[in-house]
């Protein structure tokens, strides 16, 4: 997977990163702010419809270990991602 940069994200949009940023602050927000929001969506999806492992949804979603992608989602949900998959998949 190539690494997810703000230069490689604005190059994606078809526009300059400065223009990217701009573009971003005018809506008040940030790039990094953006790909954590980003990356939480999907490891939340992945959690939620697919039996893939922590590890693998960690690699899946940009992360470079599963510790980082733990950290992050603790931050957001305030549990553990193997915990929320507990939780939103009880009968």
């Amino acid at each position: 997977m190539l690494p997810i940069t703000p230069t490689a994200s604005a190059h994606r949009l078809a526009t300059s990163p400065r223009t990217l940023q701009r573009r971003l602050r005018d809506e008040g927000t940030t790039w990094r702010t953006e790909l954590e929001r980003v990356r939480h969506a999907e490891s939340t999806r992945l959690l939620r419809e697919t039996g893939l492992g922590v590890d693998a949804i960690a690699t899946r979603v940009g992360y470079t270990d599963v510790r980082a992608l733990r950290r992050a989602f603790h931050r957001r949900e305030g549990v553990a991602p193997s915990e929320f998959r507990k939780g939103v998949r009880k009968p």
